[in-house]
């Protein structure tokens, strides 16, 4: 049979998203020694899916691989990121294929792929060897909040591309944060001593020191010094909680007072009335004058005007044949309603996906990756149904690649795109016990973290990670589950002997190592019960849950009546 011609090409437009640190996006005709070459490039924890590849190469094979914008990904470093499977299709079929190429995605932040995500932003910080990791992120937060005009408005943490595109753009900011952590003046709030001194930086350096000295030393000023002021209120409020200011309140009189400072305009007293609160005599948040704002590339991009232009632009390029509009846009709430009233005949929504999605927004662990939503030259949205529906769930923008032009058939490729799991980071690259940890995470998440009325949920990513950071001795009991394999599922012994340990490390440990050796233990004792129940649950497999039950039940019946005279006594 006669190889089918090769795909004819199109050239991707890129709108928006564009600079030396965004990602860029093309579109390549790769050969299967291309994809050899690029296999060369895979993570080191990238595996094979058999079924996946089948589908792929007997679809290329057959020339019924269609261009539908779910790309191959490269890291800043060159790391192959997603595609190992088109590529593995690609040499078994013996054809090239047509893809989305997308390059210089962040190596260290992209755990992401399938909407998915890990750890906090400065746990991302942490790893790149930044100091100070957790006062930069609260840095960033509130620079952001600040030029967004949202101080008042109880706003959700940035975004992470949009925090990692303003850290590189603001160099200055990380030596802020250090002299802020070695300033004098601790008395005030490093939440609020650390904008305020990159901010106060970019006004006036001298009449900056000048205020956190007052703020610090305020007996070596005169009375009316203004950081001398701040300092008299935060001595008088700060011993009664329900006096003491908070950061937001804080941040606001230290602006004024440093405006003071620096205009040499002095005032006895400085106050600031929260327009939230009080909406007759209420201000807006105060601006320090002559500060321009953080260095934001791309921030523009989500203006009305900006969208107009946009727009005006892709009804453009949609009438040239071949021509693939691409824009990293800031999708809100408003514009995910948009484009989900072009979702027709699209697949049904899985409300637990959307629950997932919309966690990880709210909690500012979104972060734009390589992913586009995908829209035909008709208009029909393709692809990114669940994005768009959590965006509105959350209440909140995320920024994301959106790619339109593609041909209605590319539709129906999305269903044999491999499902892939959880991606949960570099800490698990090379840990043979992933599966288990995160099972056990799984199960503490269901018992007690699962928000009330979630639908069929499971955590994401980013929440399995946070679970086995704050819970490192649940890391630790793999060891255990992994020993008791016999008497049941890894992950559930591992979470149990977790749980059993965190109610009683003396009694608890008594318990494990009597389940685990089944040594010295007197006829019907009820450990030796547990260990015959658990096998045979074990060949009967029943379900997480039914074994969880078994030896907790056990447990809570040993730990009332220990009887341990008993228990020791000899055979």
């Amino acid at each position: 049979m006669a190889r089918p011609a090769a795909p004819q090409a199109g050239r991707i437009v890129q709108l928006q998203g564009q600079g030396a640190d965004s990602p860029s996006f093309s579109i390549e005709l790769v050969t299967p020694q291309g994809a050899a070459e690029l296999l060369h490039r895979r993570r080191p924890s990238a595996g094979d899916n058999p079924n996946a590849i089948n589908a792929y190469a007997e679809a290329m094979r057959e020339g019924r691989w269609i261009l539908n914008g779910m790309p191959i990904i490269l890291s800043r470093a060159g790391v192959l990121l997603d595609g190992v499977q088109r590529l593995r299709a690609c040499i078994k079929a013996g054809v090239p294929f047509l893809t989305v190429l997308a390059q210089n995605i962040p190596d260290d932040v992209l755990h992401t792929i399938d909407q998915q995500r890990r750890r906090s932003f400065a746990g991302v910080l942490e790893a790149r060897g930044v100091p100070h990791a957790h006062a930069l992120q609260s840095a960033l937060v509130k620079l952001i909040r600040y030029d967004d005009g949202k101080m008042l408005r109880g706003a959700g943490t940035a975004s992470w591309s949009r925090m990692d595109r303003v850290l590189r753009a603001n160099p200055d900011l990380e030596q802020a944060v250090k002299m802020s952590l070695e300033s004098e003046a601790s008395i005030l709030s490093e939440a609020v001593r650390t904008p305020l001194l990159f901010m106060g930086f970019r006004v006036d350096k001298a009449a900056t020191r000048r205020f956190l000295d007052a703020v610090a030393w305020p007996e070596k000023h005169s009375p009316l010094e203004p950081g001398a002021r701040i300092r008299d209120l935060i001595d008088v409020t700060r011993g009664d909680p329900a006096t003491r200011l908070k950061p937001v309140m804080l941040f606001a009189l230290c602006i004024k007072a440093l405006n003071a400072t620096i205009s040499g305009r002095h005032a006895r007293s400085y106050t600031w009335i929260d327009r939230t609160a009080n909406p007759t005599k209420g201000e807006d948040f105060p601006r320090l004058e002559g500060y321009a704002g953080l260095h934001d590339p791309g921030h523009g991009s989500d203006t009305e005007e900006a969208t107009r232009i946009l727009r005006a632009a892709v009804e453009r390029l949609s009438g040239e044949e071949n021509v693939y509009p691409l824009a990293v846009e800031t999708i809100s709430p408003r514009m995910a309603e948009e484009y989900l009233a072009h979702n027709t005949r699209n697949r049904k929504i899985v409300a637990a996906h959307v629950d997932a999605i919309a966690r990880d927004i709210r909690a500012g662990n979104w972060m734009m990756n390589a992913q586009p939503i995908c829209f035909s030259r008709s208009g029909r949205l393709l692809n990114g149904q669940h994005r768009l529906s959590a965006v509105i769930q959350a209440g909140e923008a995320i920024e994301v690649p959106v790619m339109r032009g593609l041909p209605e058939e590319a539709y129906d490729t999305y269903d044999i795109h491999a499902k892939k799991g959880p991606q949960l980071g570099a800490a698990f690259e090379n840990f043979g016990d992933r599966p288990l940890v995160a099972a056990a995470a799984v199960l503490l998440w269901k018992r007690e973290l699962k928000p009330a009325g979630t639908r069929n949920a499971k955590p994401t990513p980013a929440e399995v990670m946070r679970i086995v950071e704050q819970h490192p001795r649940l890391l630790e009991m793999r060891t255990f589950g992994r020993k008791m394999i016999e008497f049941g599922r890894g992950s559930v012994l591992a979470y149990a002997a977790y749980c059993i340990e965190r109610d009683d490390p003396e009694l608890g440990r008594v318990f494990l190592e009597r389940f685990e050796s089944g040594a010295d233990l007197p006829r019907g004792h009820l450990i030796l019960e547990l260990r015959k129940r658990m096998q045979i649950l074990r060949r009967e497999r029943t379900s997480q849950e039914e074994q969880l039950r078994e030896v907790l039940a056990a447990w809570a019946r040993f730990r009332e009546k220990p009887d341990l005279d008993r228990l020791n006594a000899p055979g």
